[in-house]
């Protein structure tokens, strides 16, 4: 079953001051993207981290935050003016330079201004556990998205394949309805002269080869299986569906492009605004 990138989880462990919550938000993206907030982490609790969260959401801008549930004493915290006052300088300059209105709030967390003569210490396990609480929540969340696409895409897929299978039976036609209309207006041209048989089935021919689609129908169906296969995978799919769905567009662009008949073009229409509407639906599939 595919996934969305889309999801939102929470996760709290640890009690009293050794108690950390954590929450997670996906949103779609190209490749993973991932932003720590909350507190600075040592290199290698970062590190364990990071490997958790490539591990399970594998693709998404992902943004975590670590909160303390344990607020210290206030006459032991000290602002960071400098660095509050260098930000708002920044974030100035940007709106100047760029028309670009960033909050502060966009940037850092309140813990990232305030520090404390004793730091917090959280044991690395905990927060491990709390991020790990979080992950399974955002996934769970990801999953039942994923179920609502991939029910909406296997629906337009359906209405895709009787569409390409009606350009098939359309096409296959050609030959039959195009010698029947050339015969009829070499027959109004030449007046009540014989007519060549052979030379008019030469033309006819000639023509109903290059409207012939049936290679192009051919692949399209051949892509169809192959994107319902990827519907019953666990690992992320997204990118080959996606290239899938262009390889698609591509050939109904070619059907398009040879078939001559009207009834062809419409339903070549139809089928690019399904594709169009199941490309959008790809973008947050995982």
């Amino acid at each position: 079953m595919i996934k969305s990138m889309t999801g939102f989880g929470r996760g709290s462990a640890g009690k009293g001051p050794n108690k950390i919550d954590v929450e997670i938000r996906t949103v779609n993206s190209r490749f993973l993207e991932m932003k720590i907030r909350g507190f600075n982490m040592d290199p290698n609790l970062e590190h364990k981290v990071r490997n958790a969260l490539e591990k399970s959401l594998h693709r998404g801008n992902v943004q975590v935050r670590f909160d303390f549930s344990a607020v210290p004493d206030t006459k032991k915290l000290s602002f960071n003016r400098e660095r509050f006052e260098t930000l708002q300088e920044v974030i100035k300059t940007i709106h100047v330079d760029y028309g670009q209105r960033i909050n502060l709030s966009d940037i850092i967390s309140i813990n990232d201004l305030l520090s404390s003569d004793e730091p917090e210490k959280v044991e690395p396990g905990i927060i491990i556990k709390a991020l790990d609480l979080a992950i399974n929540q955002v996934n769970e969340m990801r999953g039942k998205e994923g179920h609502q696409i991939q029910k909406d895409i296997l629906a337009r897929m359906e209405l895709l394949q009787k569409r390409i299978y009606e350009v098939g039976e359309i096409s296959g036609r050609f030959s039959v309805e195009r010698q029947s209309q050339m015969r009829e207006k070499i027959s109004e041209l030449l007046d009540g002269e014989a007519l060549d048989e052979t030379r008019l089935i030469q033309e006819v021919a000639f023509l109903a080869e290059r409207a012939d689609v049936t290679e192009e129908i051919v692949r399209c169906k051949s892509h169809f299986t192959q994107l319902s296969s990827y519907f019953a995978q666990e690992e992320p799919v997204g990118k080959r569906i996606n290239f899938l769905i262009q390889e698609i567009g591509r050939e109904v662009n070619t059907i398009g492009s040879k078939s001559p008949q009207t009834d062809v073009t419409n339903h070549v229409i139809e089928i690019k605004a399904e594709l169009e509407k199941i490309r959008e639906q790809v973008q947050n599939i995982l």
